[in-house]
């Protein structure tokens, strides 16, 4: 199931779920992660903007002022103020959605520009009326994880699940 990654860490600490996949950092001691794969940072823009500049999008970028956010709480706008640390986005105070497929609707309507993870890249690229353009090297990424409980209750299950997801990464990094 999809939850804000708070939720995932309480229900995983509480007993009712064995293992989820987050991006790190998770900061909780009763955690063991396990690094899965590096998910890099996609620019959505309008199709049809005239004022966007050609990608690469360097970081420091008029476009990104722009950037609208998921709302609190959500650990893909804490990243994305990362990523966009050195600009001010003017639409944020404006704008808030609670989910991503919402904020890249806002995009594609003209509204402004919002970051898209790289395992979510090829869905939206595909949305009418969306751009999806790469940020200049080095890229920004986040690193996502598998995560679970440290009683080492499902320990080697979660061990081997975490080598097969990774497995899964190189078959389609490969293909």
């Amino acid at each position: 199931r999809e939850a804000l990654t708070a939720s995932l860490v309480e229900d995983n600490v509480s007993g009712k779920l064995d293992a989820f996949i987050a991006a790190l950092p998770l900061d909780n001691p009763g955690l063991v992660t396990e690094e899965l794969f590096p998910d890099r940072f996609f620019l959505a823009v309008p199709a049809g903007d005239p004022a966007f500049a050609s990608p690469p999008v360097p970081p420091e970028s008029p476009a990104l002022e722009r950037l609208m956010l998921l709302e609190e709480g959500h650990c893909l706008r804490e990243q994305a103020l990362a990523v966009c640390g050195n600009v001010r986005p003017v639409a944020m105070a404006s704008y808030g959605a609670t989910s991503l497929t919402t904020l890249l609707q806002m995009v594609a309507h003209g509204l402004g520009v919002t970051l898209v993870p790289e395992m979510a890249a090829n869905a939206a690229g595909v949305m009418p009326d969306l751009k999806i353009v790469p940020f200049q090297e080095p890229m920004p990424q986040r690193m996502i994880c598998l995560a679970w409980r440290r009683n080492k209750v499902r320990q080697d299950e979660c061990v081997e699940l975490a080598k097969n997801i990774r497995g899964l990464d190189q078959a389609v990094l490969a293909s």
